[in-house]
């Protein structure tokens, strides 16, 4: 473990110190905090293939110091139009394939960011995305790690083989990653922004390659996706304003969650007490998230209902001094990245992109270097679900990114990958961070727990046997996993001091990396 690190006049946080480096490289050729997260983006979707691409999604939180606002941009992409959801009906999802892809809305998203925010340009920004993916880079031990696990999901598709085993095997840590047809996809987007991707050549080999998979995504499909840019949520927690996404993002799970420790006494940090209180919480807000949300262009779904006070109240009321069970709501992919930045001038972002599962849907189509996404696994299959999958719906989405104000200037960056285990992990940081005070790199290296069903709950080692003890007299029934885990998240934070300096961390569980200047 090491400290946080310290900066005056910009600072990254990533889960790749290459994409760490990219960003730090525009902040000091003069760019924006935006420009920076779209470089560190951009490179993040050559050198993690198995979490993002530019065939996946993202969601964004900007503050801008000019204006003193918060915006919020959620780049994920609807169900191809032609879906048919009748083709599922008793046998599910399958596990891999073309025809689990949603618009991609990834590059729509770093190209709206820097549109709107920037200063660099995309040429200048997707630069070393480009060398990267066009000069190769050396694999890392925890990539080559994940080719090999997913080598049943992957190992029949042929233009995940043609990229990731170009020997006949998958690349090991430390070998040269080359990926030329994705640095022609990126060098289109260079060029002429979101048209280079969505439409024109490679928008047209895109198609054609899923038609040829299998899969419904159309030209039509691609063409007619944008941006969207809802308001973003927020709620007051310890005397700061949390920031969240909306739907279809899962942002108000973590809001909710805060809003409902605000009545409640979390000072005992670490102690079963804590936990279980935070625990119980959690179960409250998936148990509306998962009753409730949905594409609200579909089902009207306004997230703010949870958020108000009558409500909060009657939902606290229903903690016990025992551990609850919970119903297992939704399964959700688990191969994301976060990354945050802010810049001298104040400007903050906060970045999480996703192809959903390990590698996605598991397909690379052809002559585009575009591992698509298997989004579509997010919805439900239950007619009754406000998430059921339907044509040109968006599903519910995991990702979600934190900004938290003081007044009204920017004083935490955060978020974590993580899947079911973001907006738990984003819980227990933002009591650490707020309640707590610690810095940036402590809350992250404190250990975590994780819920996912009934009263089953994992704990990493580093809780107390006093604490382990005291949650199973609750009825808990802990699994304790052997250190810190990557199940629970790989968070970056960046800290906003009041002299106006920068204090970061990252998270080893995935290889994190901060750096400023």
């Amino acid at each position: 473990m090491t400290g946080s690190v310290r900066a005056a006049n910009g600072l990254v946080a990533t889960g790749h110190h290459l994409a760490t480096q990219a960003g730090l490289a525009a902040l000091r050729d003069g760019g924006s905090a935006a420009d920076a997260a779209v470089a560190a983006a951009a490179v993040c979707a050559v050198v993690l293939p198995e979490a993002t691409g530019v065939g996946g999604d993202l969601f964004a939180l900007v503050y801008d110091a000019r204006t003193r606002a918060v915006s919020a941009y959620n780049g994920s992409g609807a169900a191809p139009r032609s879906i048919d959801p009748g083709r599922f009906a008793g046998t599910g999802f399958p596990d891999r394939g073309a025809i689990l892809a949603t618009v991609p809305g990834a590059v729509a998203g770093w190209v709206d960011l820097a549109q709107d925010h920037g200063r660099l340009g995309l040429e200048r920004l997707l630069a070393p995305a480009i060398r990267y993916a066009a000069d190769g880079f050396p694999l890392s031990d925890r990539v080559a790690r994940s080719l090999g696990s997913a080598d049943a999901r992957i190992g029949a598709d042929v233009g995940s083989a043609a990229t990731f085993a170009p020997r006949g095997r998958w690349l090991h840590g430390g070998e040269i990653l080359q990926q030329p047809d994705l640095a022609v996809t990126l060098r289109a987007v260079a060029a002429s922004g979101a048209d280079g991707f969505y439409r024109g050549a490679v928008a047209e080999r895109l198609a054609a390659g899923v038609r040829d998979m299998g899969g419904a995504l159309s030209l039509d499909d691609l063409a007619a996706h944008r941006t969207d840019r809802p308001e973003p949520l927020a709620v007051a927690y310890r005397n700061l304003t949390v920031y969240g996404q909306p739907p279809v993002s899962q942002g108000h799970v973590l809001l909710e969650e805060l809003a409902l420790a605000e009545g409640l006494d979390l000072a005992a940090f670490g102690s079963d007490e804590q936990v279980h209180l935070m625990v119980e919480l959690k179960k409250i807000a998936f148990a509306d998230r998962d009753l409730h949300a949905g594409d609200p262009r579909v089902t009207g779904f306004d997230a703010r209902c949870l958020l108000e006070p009558a409500f909060l109240a009657a939902r606290r009321a229903a903690v016990g001094k025992r551990a609850s069970d919970a119903v297992a709501g939704a399964s959700f992919g688990t191969d994301t990245t976060y990354l945050c930045v802010v810049d001298r001038d104040g400007n903050a972002v906060s970045l999480i992109e996703s192809v959903f599962s390990l590698f996605g849907a598991a397909a690379l189509v052809p002559g585009t270097g575009v591992m698509l996404n298997n989004r579509l696994t997010g919805f439900s299959l239950d007619p009754r679900s406000a998430n059921v999958l339907a044509p040109g719906k968006r599903p519910v989405h995991t990702l979600n990114a934190v900004l938290v104000l003081e007044g009204a200037t920017p004083r935490f960056v955060y978020g974590t990958p993580g899947a079911q285990a973001q907006v738990q992990t984003n819980f227990q940081l933002a009591v650490g961070l707020i309640d707590h005070g610690l810095d940036p790199q402590r809350a992250i290296d404190a250990p975590r727990w994780y819920h996912e069903s009934g009263r089953a709950l994992l704990m990493e080692a580093g809780f107390s046997e006093k604490t382990r003890q005291g949650l199973a007299e609750r009825g808990h029934h802990l699994t304790v996993l052997a250190g810190h885990d990557e199940k629970t998240g790989g968070a970056q934070v960046i800290g906003i001091e009041e002299n106006g300096s920068f204090i970061g961390g990252a998270d080893e569980r995935r290889d994190g990396h901060a750096a400023g200047y």
